[in-house]
């Protein structure tokens, strides 16, 4: 197995993404470390994302077919936000449950992913929407 190499710019990607507290797509990755690495392509950034994902650094989530990435790797959820596109963690005890229950049936769980979609807390506001108006699930 050939072994990857740190380079600066895997460097770079990497705090870049640790030191996200959104979930940026490739091309927001590439903006910010273009700041401390003016030298940085895109290829270079989306090639490192990419090994980042594999070796179990980060995470890659996709929303509406496009990746986002995360310095979150354990089991998590997410709530996107179909007006404004934010992307927030979700806590729940829901992941534990579900995958204990699979897990009985013989099955061999290696991730999970839910993904909430509605409107986030400044949206439903700005939009004068009140929870009892939302569609029951």
């Amino acid at each position: 197995m050939k072994k990857k190499r740190n380079t600066k710019q895997k460097a770079t990607v990497y705090r870049v993404v640790q030191s996200s507290n959104d979930h940026p797509t490739a091309e927001k990755v590439y903006e910010r470390a273009k700041k401390e690495l003016p030298s940085i392509s895109l290829g270079t950034v989306y090639r490192v994302l990419k090994e980042l994902v594999s070796e179990g650094k980060i995470k890659e989530i996709i929303v509406n077919k496009q990746s986002h990435f995360e310095k979150r790797t354990d089991h998590h959820h997410h709530f996107i936000c179909r007006e404004c596109g934010k992307i927030e963690d979700v806590e729940t005890p829901l992941c534990r449950y579900t995958c204990r229950k699979v897990e009985k049936k013989g099955y061999v769980v290696e991730d999970i992913e839910y993904k909430f979609y509605g409107l986030c807390d400044k949206c439903a506001q700005k939009l004068n929407i009140k929870e009892k108006e939302v569609a029951q699930v």
